[in-house]
């Protein structure tokens, strides 16, 4: 059996994809070792499946919070996993000690718990802060590639997007109009007006809705001239999978943009009260936009605020972006067999 390496990663989609880097730095130091992943069901499967980590326990089965309350309280995959771990690394506070100490009763040679949400951390984009709390055992120059789905459930995804209406999903483009918080989000019409210039260059726009954006795909579809196709609730693995097809990929400071990212689709994010220097995929396949700078000094005052100014983007100004994107030299013209596809063109 080979030795291990455990990850302990509580975070919301967008956290975990933003520890990919050092996920894979892990990967490259630790050759030959099998790599778990203890992580929401949902994130967990989607790096499973990509090959990125070769275990997952999920945090919904109460794979972390029964190493939080002691040995006793441990699965038993768990924990013969924890009996062949070479290191094991919690990206989570752990005041007590209580953590680090069930790991290394357990098995755990060795014990790496420190969050990258501390004030202590030096660098400033997340994804540094992460690997910045592995610089005693990893390097940190590791290739930007993407997250690669398997061809096979490409050809599935292919399948139920032409279901769904589209036999060529080489001129899809995504839009994802919610996030975590609605305070994230730029105005519903400006989505609209943007999908009705998606449509004008013979591009196929949809909407993308999680379990939390029914109110946001309503507020949407509400200013559309003719209602997009939305992909309603399907679980991350799927929406991957239809992802990987874009063309293009349009949202705000959420897990599905940090994912469109991470998939190497060209995306364009709106950015508002969040800071873009901590949080924003990285990759020249990415812009990033926002209005004027973010005035508030708590989350709190960003829940307040009424006018919202740092989400006030120009149209013209995302059109611009999104034409650059399609464009581009990351968009591989998929579904663009001549230049009469104006989708190819600006």
């Amino acid at each position: 059996m080979p030795r291990t390496l455990l990850i302990l990663h509580p975070g919301a989609i967008g956290d975990v994809i933003l520890a990919l880097p050092a996920i894979r730095a892990l990967r490259r130091q630790f050759h030959g070792h099998a790599l778990g992943l203890v992580a929401g069901e949902e994130i967990g499967r989607v790096l499973r499946t990509c090959a990125e980590v070769d275990s997952t326990f999920a945090l919904e089965a109460d794979a972390l919070a029964g190493l939080m309350a002691g040995s006793r309280w441990v699965s038993r995959a768990v924990r013969e996993w924890l009996v062949r771990c070479e290191l094991a690394i919690g990206w989570l506070r752990d005041s007590d000690g209580r953590l680090q100490s069930v790991l290394q009763e357990l098995g755990a040679s060795r014990v790496i718990v420190e969050s990258p949400l501390t004030s202590t951390c030096g660098p400033i984009h997340q994804e540094d802060r992460v690997l910045e709390t592995l610089a005693s055992v990893v390097a940190s120059d590791i290739p930007r590639e993407p997250l690669r789905v398997p061809n096979s459930l490409l050809e599935d995804a292919k399948a139920r997007l032409a279901a769904e209406g589209i036999p060529d999903p080489g001129l899809l483009v995504a839009l994802h109009p919610g996030s975590g918080s609605r305070h994230k989000c730029a105005d519903p019409a400006l989505f609209a007006r943007i999908i009705d210039w998606v449509r004008a260059r013979d591009a196929v726009p949809i909407l993308l809705e999680g379990p939390a954006d029914e109110e946001a795909v309503r507020s949407v579809t509400a200013f559309c001239e003719r209602r997009p196709l939305v992909l309603h609730r399907t679980n991350l693995l799927d929406t991957a999978t239809a992802l990987a097809h874009a063309r293009l990929f349009i949202g705000h400071d959420s897990g599905l943009t940090h994912l469109a990212a991470a998939l190497h689709v060209p995306t364009v994010a709106l950015f508002g009260p969040t800071k873009i220097q901590r949080w924003a995929p990285r990759g020249s396949h990415v812009i990033v936009l926002t209005g004027t700078p973010c005035q508030c000094g708590s989350w709190e005052a960003v829940q307040a605020c009424v006018e919202k100014s740092c989400l006030r983007i120009p149209l013209e100004e995302l059109r611009r972006a999104c034409a650059r994107m399609l464009q581009g030299p990351h968009n591989r013209p998929r579904g663009c067999r001549d230049a009469r596809h104006s989708a190819c063109l600006e």
